[in-house]
């Protein structure tokens, strides 16, 4: 569970509330998945303004949609004037598709904006220890495959919640093995959310090298099951090919590398549920 803490900053140059919450490193770990996917969500808006305006508008939405009323005031207990400014730069991000096209400048300019703030955002919000941290770095890539998962059942066009039905079948299938696979290829309905889970797999694979552990052979086999995964959606495949590869191998490689505790179904949950209770390896 969270700590309440009274922390008393004396360094002038350190702007903290004085009555600071202490957060564990599953809270550390969603706050950072949020953070990971408004980069995302705004790179992809970049990319996309010059060749596809609707493209662009959704992803930036989806940036915008990242943060919450309970995310501001939880920056605020740090930084409300970072708050601010980061739901207001997100806002103005948002709105700069509504009048029309904007400039790739003008978006460029929006997204190294958000960007800057994010880092302050980070670095006010999480400890130092907590960045560090591989036990928090691995949660967020947990969380990240969550998000992949998610987004590309959405560009399957499975309803909210969908995925994780298919998720039970699969689970209680006798055929549940990592070896599934087949020349079968799916049709893109949605092709934001699409556009989505390959940046953020992609992203997932980026976080998880920073802390590999190289002469490792449960880290290796992660590493190759993170890049199926990849493979798999570049590829179109079923839905169920993908999330065989997360239970069958990613789930259980994560938790024998950090000790996770993970649940075969946590992956689904993203960042927005709490983790099985591992603050004591974080």
């Amino acid at each position: 569970m969270p700590v309440l803490a009274l922390l008393i900053m004396l360094s002038p140059t350190v702007n903290r509330s004085v009555y600071g919450h202490t957060f564990s490193g599953d809270e550390s770990a969603s706050f950072l998945t949020k953070i990971e996917m408004i980069k995302i969500e705004s790179k992809l808006a970049l990319e996309q303004v010059s060749n596809n305006t609707a493209l662009a508008k959704e992803h930036a939405d989806h940036a915008a949609d990242q943060l919450t009323s309970n995310d501001t005031d939880e920056i605020s207990e740090r930084n409300s004037r970072l708050a601010a400014d980061l739901n207001n730069a997100l806002n103005n991000f948002s709105n700069a598709f509504e009048s029309g096209t904007p400039s790739q400048t003008e978006i460029s300019d929006k997204v190294t904006s958000i960007n800057d703030i994010i880092a302050d955002v980070v670095n006010s919000r999480i400890d130092e220890e907590q960045q560090e941290n591989a036990t928090v770095k691995a949660l967020v890539v947990n969380d990240l495959v969550g998000e992949t998962l998610e987004n590309y059942g959405i560009a399957l066009g499975m309803e909210e919640g969908e995925h994780e039905s298919e998720h039970d079948e699969n689970m209680t299938s006798s055929e549940h093995s990592t070896d599934n696979s087949s020349n079968e290829t799916s049709n893109i309905l949605d092709e934001a959310s699409f556009q989505t889970a390959q940046a953020t797999i992609t992203r997932a694979i980026e976080n998880f090298d920073e802390i590999k552990e190289d002469s490792d052979t449960n880290s290796t086999e992660l590493r190759d099951s993170l890049n199926a995964v990849k493979e798999k959606i570049d590829s179109k495949a079923p839905f169920d090919e993908i999330d065989t590869i997360v239970d069958g191998k990613i789930t259980s490689l994560l938790n024998n590398v950090y000790d996770l505790n993970l649940s075969e179904e946590e992956h689904a949950e993203g960042g927005e549920e709490e983790h099985a209770e591992n603050e004591n390896n974080s």
